[in-house]
C-alpha cells in the first residue's frame, strides 16, 4: 500500500514537468483545432452571409433551414454511399490480397508489398489527375481497353450512373494499400500452430481462411472499419478536382456542399451549420470506435 502511495505521489510531482513538456503542443492543439472548432460552432447560431457584415444572432435558424434543404440531405446520402462502399470493398480486397503477399511462395514478395502500399502515400491531387486521363471518354485507357472486348464507351465522370463509382474506384485504390500493410501485420502475428493444427483437422484453404484468419484478425479489422469510415466521409479534394459534386449533384459529398455553401456562395454561418453536423457524424464513429474496438481487443486477450 505504501508503495502504491508513492508512486502515485511520484505521479502527481512530475506533472508540472509534463505540463510544460506538452505546453506547445498543447498550445498548437488549441489554437488551430480547439479554438476553430468552438468559433464554427459559435458561428453556427448567427446570420453572416456577407463578410463587411458583422455577424447577427439568429438562434437555430442555420439548422432548421440545413435540415429541410434538399440538397444537404442528397450530400449525406451521397457521402455515406461513397463511404460504405470505399470501407467495405477496401478491407475485403485488403484481407485476401494480404493473405496473397503473406505467402513465402510468393515471388519478389517485398516488391509487392511497396507497390501495393504507394497509393497510400500518393498525393490525392495527383492521383485524381491521373484518374481523370484514365477515364476520359476521348482518349483515356479505361475506355481504350474496353474497345478491345466491343464494350461501348462511357463518359464516366458525366454519367449520373457511373461518376460515384468512378470516384470510389480512386478511394478504394488510395485506401488498399494501407488495408494490406496493417493486415499484413496483423497476419504475421497470428502463431502457426493455428494454421498447423487446422491443417491436421482436415480443414481445406476456405475453411482456414474463414475459420482461422478472419477471427483472428477481427481486432484489426473492427480498427479498419473505423478508420475508413472516418476518412471516406471526410474526402474532399478528389471529388473537388475531378467532379466538384456534378453531375446533378451525383457526387456531391458532404465536404464540396460545405466548401460550396461558405467559400463560393459565403453563406459562412450555413457552412459553420454543415461543420458541426460533419463533427457530430465523426465523434459518434469515434465514440463507436472506442467502444468496440476496445471490446474487441479484450475479447482476443482472454482467448
Amino acid at each position: 500500500m505504501e508503495i502504491r502511495q508513492i508512486f502515485k505521489k511520484k505521479q502527481w510531482d512530475d506533472l508540472p514537468i509534463a505540463l510544460l513538456f506538452l505546453l506547445p503542443s498543447i498550445l498548437l492543439f488549441a489554437a488551430f483545432n480547439f479554438y476553430p472548432m468552438v468559433a464554427a460552432i459559435r458561428l453556427s447560431f448567427y446570420k453572416w452571409d456577407n463578410l463587411s457584415v458583422a455577424p447577427v444572432f439568429s438562434g437555430f435558424a442555420n439548422y432548421i433551414k440545413l435540415f429541410s434543404d434538399i440538397r444537404f440531405w442528397i450530400s449525406l446520402r451521397v457521402t455515406f454511399g461513397y463511404t460504405i462502399g470505399v470501407t467495405a470493398i477496401s478491407i475485403a480486397l485488403g484481407l485476401v490480397l494480404a493473405v496473397i503477399l503473406n505467402h513465402r511462395w510468393l515471388f519478389l514478395r517485398s516488391f509487392w508489398r511497396t507497390l501495393y502500399f504507394l497509393p497510400a502515400v500518393t498525393p490525392t491531387v495527383a492521383a485524381a489527375m491521373v484518374w481523370i486521363l484514365l477515364f476520359n471518354p476521348n482518349f483515356g485507357y479505361v475506355n481504350t481497353f474496353l474497345g478491345y472486348f466491343h464494350i461501348q464507351e462511357q463518359t464516366w465522370l458525366s454519367n449520373v450512373n457511373l461518376a460515384l463509382p468512378t470516384l470510389m474506384s480512386l478511394g478504394i485504390w488510395r485506401r488498399l494499400g494501407f488495408t494490406v500493410i496493417m493486415y499484413l501485420a496483423a497476419l504475421q502475428a497470428i502463431p502457426q500452430e493455428y494454421y498447423e493444427s487446422a491443417r491436421v483437422d482436415g480443414a481445406n484453404a476456405w475453411q482456414i481462411f474463414s475459420h482461422v484468419t478472419v477471427p483472428l484478425v477481427a481486432p484489426t479489422t473492427l480498427m479498419l472499419v473505423t478508420l475508413g469510415l472516418i476518412d471516406s466521409f471526410l474526402v474532399f479534394d478528389q471529388v473537388l478536382v475531378m467532379t466538384r459534386g456534378g453531375p446533378a449533384d451525383a457526387t456531391l459529398v458532404i465536404g464540396v456542399y460545405l466548401y460550396t455553401s461558405a467559400f463560393s456562395f459565403f453563406k459562412m454561418s450555413y457552412g459553420a451549420a454543415i461543420s458541426v453536423v460533419v463533427l457530430i457524424i465523426i465523434a459518434t464513429i469515434t465514440i463507436l470506435q472506442w467502444r468496440f474496438v476496445g471490446f474487441g481487443s479484450s475479447e482476443m486477450e482472454v482467448v
